[in-house]
């Protein structure tokens, strides 16, 4: 009777131990499906602003200025091409290629300042809300709340031009570059890189204003922490780890593969500077809350800024 008593207890606590992590994992899984809802949610009131709406807009800016100048073409080229639009961080949503040879060897503010009066002068006041120059695009404000940011570009001997980021001169861009490694990575991690890019702009509009980076750089940051990833295709999986990995990377300026500008981040000051550790403070703070949260209500605090 003693060696069967002997053996009782650590039975006892072996099978304690199994219904434990058995709970741990049925609580494991129920996270995940009321994360995973939560997210769903999240990304359809993001999802708000329709590209179809917005191609119509385009083609209505395209058909009110023909008569005028002829745009040449109007290329996608920011977060509603690449589906990564969030209403918090937009991006430009076009160029609008022009071929005029008079434009050319004009200053950028020349070009936006043409670009826009032509839209004043034919776009229809019924529809249109207001229309402003910034230092890189015009922006059109619809009465309905949609803004559509136009680039007005200039194409010379088969190259793209557009204004730099300062203003003081062109940059050329191939606009599609970016798009198709984003499209690529995305394919490869089963359609989860998108959605997570659009949950990590809604966690940035979350932060203070001087450590959110702009839409652009999101996505840059996000296909760099990526490109080795071998865990879980699912949003709540890849969202801590696609913060960490920008934590780390916007410490130092990233290349610019459109050739818009040399480096993406060039709004941020040099490598290791305190601006960066601020904003990487900032996303690995975010990712370590994410990856402590016991319920999705965690998470939603944690993605509306709380």
């Amino acid at each position: 009777m003693g060696g069967s008593g002997g053996g009782y207890f650590p039975k006892s606590r072996q099978l304690q131990e199994l219904i434990d992590q058995a709970q741990e994992t049925d609580e494991a899984r129920q996270l995940d499906a009321d994360v995973n809802e939560l997210l769903q949610q999240v990304l359809a009131r993001a999802n708000q602003r329709s590209p179809e709406q917005t191609q119509e807009y385009l083609e209505q800016l395209r058909q009110a200025v023909k008569a005028e100048v002829e745009i040449e073409q109007l290329l996608l080229a920011g977060s509603v091409a690449k589906s990564t639009y969030v209403d918090e961080l937009s991006d430009i949503d076009a160029l609008a290629v022009l071929d005029r040879g008079d434009l050319h060897g004009k200053s950028p503010q020349h070009v936006l300042s043409v670009f826009r009066r032509l839209l004043q002068s034919h776009l229809s006041g019924a529809h249109v809300k207001s229309i402003k120059k910034g230092r890189m695009a015009v922006t059109v404000t619809y009465r309905d709340g949609t803004e559509i940011q136009v680039v007005p570009a200039l194409r010379s001997g088969g190259k793209i031009s557009v204004p730099r980021h300062d203003s003081a001169g062109w940059n050329e861009t191939r606009p599609r570059g970016f798009q198709q490694s984003l499209s690529q990575a995305n394919q490869r991690l089963n359609g989860a890189l998108i959605p997570t890019i659009k949950l990590m702009k809604k966690v940035m509009a979350g932060l203070p204003r001087e450590k959110q980076l702009t839409g652009y750089h999101c996505e840059s940051l996000a296909l760099d922490a990526v490109r080795s990833y071998r865990g879980p295709k699912t949003c709540k999986a890849m969202l801590p780890h696609v913060l960490d990995g920008a934590a780390k990377r916007v410490l130092r300026p990233i290349r610019d593969v459109t050739g818009q500008s040399r480096i993406v981040d060039d709004y941020l000051d040099k490598a290791g500077s305190t601006t960066r550790r601020l904003a990487g403070d900032a996303l690995a703070g975010a990712a370590r809350r994410l990856r402590a949260a016991t319920s999705a209500k965690q998470w939603q605090r944690i993605l509306e800024g709380r």
